[in-house]
């Protein structure tokens, strides 16, 4: 059975897409015989757009479909009674390629696939970390920093969602369970958060400030304790305007963070006209199931952000919490 996603999964892959297309090629040069591509949690391969049911290229199909160069070794991960189905499906549809997908929790199974690959830890490496909710552990992004030898690191794509913490940080009526304290605590792989979380309990930050200063310490915590130089942060927003996550960028390459603040500020341009054209249809369905029919179709979303004169998205670097000025991490 598909699985079916909004407008903003679309965006997001677009820009894996793109980038991935960028890295195979600026690395060909360097590093020509080998480049090797993570995805922490790969999901299926069935995928279809919610509204239009149209098919969704996956995760894995985009770093399989990479072609200029290809990538060499890639390796996948996904829960055990799935992964099995997900390595025969992309083996039958890419042989004689180097693909191995790992079965159980990415946090534990990285262990295994970085050692079986340490002999190319030289290589260009990528890791794609798209969780579905706080299931990525600070400890593996701290494992997959360490990963290359020489100059760069292995570069992240994170998907982090400081949303999901208000559904599990309570605010009023109940206590914060000591399972949900431990999940967030892996997330960052330190207790420093909870200096924003009393904030958030009296009232001296929004719902809002609190998000930004949660993303603003991961990113902290990226550049200043894994080394990456530098951080991109995207927000991706559903079709009612609610945040529902940020991309976060991680590298150390001056290619990578030039090119990526470019597709960055490409999607700061489309986004919008997404959104837009995604409201637009679940409107015109609301309609015409209610019996409404419009003689001409209301395209006045689509004109969206064309100020090309300036850029919609720069990369500021994230800025030393407050909290940490006293204390280490």
């Amino acid at each position: 059975m598909s699985r079916t996603w909004g407008y903003w999964t679309r965006g997001k892959l677009d820009v894996l897409r793109d980038y991935l297309d960028a890295f195979t090629t600026t690395t060909k040069y360097k590093a020509p015989s080998e480049r090797i591509y993570l995805d922490l949690f790969a999901g299926e391969t069935d995928n279809r757009d919610r509204i239009t049911n149209e098919e969704i290229q996956s995760s894995a199909q985009i770093a399989l479909s990479t072609s200029n160069p290809p990538f060499t070794r890639l390796r996948f991960f996904e829960v055990k009674d799935k992964a099995r189905e997900l390595e025969s499906s992309l083996l039958a549809a890419n042989p004689g390629r180097d693909i191995k997908v790992y079965g159980g929790d990415c946090n534990e199974k990285i262990v295994r696939a970085l050692a079986e690959l340490r002999a190319f830890a030289w290589a260009p490496t990528f890791a794609f970390i798209d969780p579905n909710g706080l299931e990525a552990k600070w400890c593996t992004l701290k494992r997959l920093s360490k990963f290359r030898t020489g100059k760069y690191k292995t570069e992240l794509f994170l998907l982090f969602s400081p949303q999901m913490f208000s559904r599990i940080l309570p605010t009023r009526g109940r206590d914060l369970r000591p399972e949900d304290e431990g999940t967030i605590d892996a997330v960052f792989g330190v207790g420093s958060w909870r200096h924003i979380y009393d904030r958030r309990l009296d009232k001296s930050l929004s719902g809002e400030q609190a998000r930004e200063e949660y993303l603003n310490l991961m990113r902290w915590r990226l550049e200043a304790d894994l080394g990456y130089k530098w951080t991109h942060p995207l927000e991706l927003k559903n079709t009612r305007g609610s945040s529902l996550y940020f991309m976060i960028f991680a590298t150390t390459n001056p290619a990578g963070h030039r090119i990526m603040g470019d597709l960055y500020d490409r999607a700061a341009r489309q986004f919008p006209a997404m959104q837009a054209e995604a409201r637009r249809r679940i409107q015109q369905i609301d309609e015409e199931s209610s019996g409404i029919m419009r003689l001409f179709p209301d395209d006045s979303g689509l004109r969206a952000t064309e100020a090309f004169d300036e850029r919609l998205y720069l990369h500021e670097p994230p800025i030393r919490p407050s909290f940490l000025k006293s204390e280490p991490l």
